[in-house]
């Protein structure tokens, strides 16, 4: 695959910037924020996490909230703090899609608005993009993902 040069990337960024959208954005600034402090997730910061990942799809979204929901704030909040102190990216994907309603790709943006500098979103997208693979993310794709994008962006 082509690497971007340093102007395509600034342009990238800068298109991404421009067309994010200002209620997803606060979402993720507050979480970021939030997460950073409390070393877990409540049921309502999850409920944004996964307004955020599928604001364009209101049946999913709605259908993944109420499944989420099901369960108490104490059981997400407890599972969530168990997966962020691990060290090891696909034991925490695997902790927190025990979460009804969290698959793969929810639980990566968990980590990633937790600690953006160590962590990214995955999904079936990445998964083609950096493993050449289209189909969607697998556990054992997430340290792969994040492997790829450390080595492809040193520092």
């Amino acid at each position: 695959m082509e690497r971007l040069d340093s102007e395509e990337i600034e342009h990238w960024s800068e298109e991404y910037d421009t067309n994010y959208d200002d209620k997803l954005r606060e979402i993720e600034q507050t979480l970021n924020e939030a997460l950073a402090e409390q070393h877990y997730i409540t049921q309502n910061q999850l409920k944004q996490i996964i307004i955020w990942k599928l604001d364009a799809q209101p049946g999913r979204r709605d259908k993944n909230i109420e499944k989420m929901n099901a369960v108490p704030d104490q059981f997400i909040r407890q599972l969530s703090g168990a997966a962020l102190l691990l060290d090891d990216p696909k034991t925490q994907l695997d902790t927190l899609t025990c979460i009804p309603g969290i698959g793969n790709a929810t639980a990566t943006l968990v980590l990633a608005f937790y600690d953006p500098a160590n962590y990214a979103i995955g999904d079936r997208y990445i998964v083609d993009t950096l493993l050449g693979e289209d189909r969607g993310m697998r556990l054992t794709d997430y340290p792969k993902i994040l492997k790829e994008l450390r080595d492809r962006n040193p520092g």
